[in-house]
C-alpha cells in the first residue's frame, strides 16, 4: 500500500512555543528601541529650550519612533503567520538595523547641526550662570 503525503501538512517543528515566543521577544525588543528614541525625542523637547531648532529635532526623533513601531508591528504579524503557515526560510532581516543605525547618525547629526548652526554659538546664560562667573571679580564703577 503507497502512502501518500499531503501538500498541506505542517512541519510541527516550526510550531514549538519556543518559536513564537522568539517572535514576541523581537517584537519587544524593537518596541524598547522606539521607546528609547521616542523619550529622546522627548527629553530634547522639555529640556533643550523653546526654539524651532529643538522642536525639528524632536519631531525628527519622535517620527522615528513612530515608524520603528509600526514596522515592528508589521513584522511581529508577518513572522506569526508564517509560523502559523509552517513557511521555511530566513527569519533574520538584514536591512532594517541600518537603516536604524543610519536614522540615529542622521538624527543626531541634524540635532547637533541645528544647534551650532549660529555664528558665534554663545551658550544661554541663566542667572546662577551669570553669577558664578562674575563671582570674585571687581565690580567696576
Amino acid at each position: 500500500m503507497a502512502q501518500t503525503t499531503n501538500t498541506n501538512s505542517v512541519d510541527f517543528k516550526l510550531l514549538r512555543p519556543k518559536n513564537y515566543f522568539a517572535n514576541e521577544r523581537t517584537f519587544i525588543n524593537w518596541l524598547q528601541l522606539a521607546v528609547t528614541m521616542g523619550g529622546l525625542g522627548l527629553a530634547l523637547l522639555n529640556f533643550g529650550g523653546n526654539g524651532i531648532r529643538v522642536r525639528i529635532s524632536a519631531f525628527v526623533f519622535e517620527t522615528g519612533a513612530l515608524a520603528l513601531i509600526v514596522y515592528a508591528y508589521i513584522m511581529f504579524w508577518h513572522r506569526a503567520n508564517r509560523l502559523r503557515r509552517g513557511e521555511r526560510g530566513t527569519w533574520d532581516d538584514q536591512i532594517v538595523p541600518t537603516i536604524v543605525v543610519i536614522f540615529f547618525i542622521f538624527a543626531t547629526a541634524i540635532n547637533f547641526g541645528l544647534t551650532f548652526h549660529k555664528k558665534g554659538y554663545i551658550p544661554p546664560l541663566d542667572n546662577l550662570s551669570a553669577a558664578t562667573m562674575s563671582w570674585g571679580l571687581k565690580q567696576q564703577r
